[in-house]
């Protein structure tokens, strides 16, 4: 039965509000969404706990627990300026071993819109393994989550990892680098590969690059480089017609 929630002061309310709190979040293994896309695409991957919402749904499997709310409660709760009407709870996806051959390793992406948009990416062209390193923004900050358009609940993503063991399983390391030694254009992946981008000033780490197989460059210029999110494009493209 929908039960009715007409003050911002109401227990359930604060918790969605702390749920904005990266350390929260991770406490919980919960997350909110905005609007229906976001809501399709999380209970396609039974995802959805909770939903907030100015009018009840009859869609909703039974087990998702309704909350009518009015405006006020609603923009309260929500992220963006001009939120759509229904907002969810979402728990965040439990780790599962990586099995794919195609595995992205993000390195200290720092921007939830760059971030977001390489998982849409990733996810487009077959990347379902995402590694993230220490110092990644939250792969559950609210704008990453838009900018992803859903994807992350299709994702793999695990924020610890152990690369030396996955290269002796057999994984070739490859790091993309401005100056890196071969040209994209001339490189041919393993079909079993990690792929690493870094962060949006920085580039890959020296560490990882160390520790890489290969090193790849997107030949450009004009300009010093690509954002990550578009370089992230031109690699995952290339690489799925290999």
């Amino acid at each position: 039965m929908i039960q009715e929630i007409t003050s911002k002061q109401n227990s359930k309310i604060k918790y969605c509000l702390k749920l904005h709190q990266q350390s929260f979040r991770n406490k919980e293994q919960k997350f909110l969404v905005e609007g229906e896309h976001l809501l399709e695409m999380a209970l396609e991957n039974d995802a959805v706990l909770e939903v907030y919402t100015l009018k009840e749904r009859k869609d909703l499997p039974k087990k998702v627990q309704q909350f009518l709310a009015n405006e006020e409660i609603i923009r309260k709760i929500a992220f963006s300026m001009n939120p759509q009407d229904i907002i969810a709870v979402c728990k965040i996806n439990k780790e599962k071993p990586i099995s794919s051959d195609k595995v992205l390793l993000l390195d200290d992406v720092s921007d939830p819109g760059n971030l977001g948009t390489i998982f849409r990416t990733a996810l487009a062209f077959g990347y379902r393994d995402i590694l993230l390193t220490k110092h990644c923004c939250s792969p559950h900050n609210e704008k990453a989550i838009q900018a992803s358009q859903g994807a992350i609940f299709k994702l793999n993503i695990h924020e610890k990892f152990d690369l030396s063991k996955l290269q002796k399983e057999g994984y070739q390391i490859i790091s993309t680098e401005i100056k890196g030694s071969a040209d994209l254009d001339s490189f041919k992946p393993n079909p079993k590969h990690i792929l690493i981008l870094g962060n949006e000033s920085r580039g890959v780490s020296e560490d990882l690059l160390k520790k890489s197989d290969a090193r790849i460059r997107i030949e450009i210029s004009s300009i010093e480089s690509l954002n990550v999110g578009v370089a992230a494009g031109i690699v995952m493209h290339y690489f799925s017609k290999q």
